[in-house]
């Protein structure tokens, strides 16, 4: 009785759905694990051809392939919202990038400090306070 209801009274509807969770979740492993094996790669090249930029331009070449192969079978509107994740995605990243940069994480330390910023010939405000001063309280203290 059970069995019928699940079928929807379509034969073979059970098992079509069984099929196509099991492919869903094969297709769920082997993206994980390639990704993983990849990421492996990237990681452990040291030298080669091109070394490291060479394997991620490679793991990303790839990724790529892969979602445009999977975009190409979205509808319209679909497709139109991967893409519009992607671009927000790329300015979050590029975002993230410029403010974690090495340039920038030592511009704010000048900051703090209240060094030069060699780049903008400015000064940080002369009030700007020290972790030291504002742990260790008031001078005279």
């Amino acid at each position: 009785m059970a069995q019928k209801a699940a079928d929807s009274g379509v034969p073979g509807f059970s098992e079509a759905i069984q099929d196509l969770l099991v492919s869903g979740i094969r297709l769920s492993a082997g993206l994980t694990l390639y990704g993983v094996g990849q990421l492996q790669k990237v990681l452990e090249t040291a030298s080669g051809d091109r070394g490291l930029p060479g394997a991620t331009e490679k793991l990303g070449s790839t990724l790529d392939t892969l979602s445009q192969s999977i975009e190409s079978n979205l509808d319209d509107s679909r497709r139109e919202a991967v893409q519009s994740v992607s671009r927000v995605s790329a300015k979050a990243i590029e975002r993230a990038f410029e403010t974690f940069s090495p340039d920038a994480v030592i511009a704010a330390g000048n900051r703090l400090l209240g060094r030069r910023d060699e780049t903008s010939d400015e000064m940080a405000p002369a009030s700007a306070s020290l972790a030291v001063d504002v742990l260790s309280g008031p001078p005279g203290i």
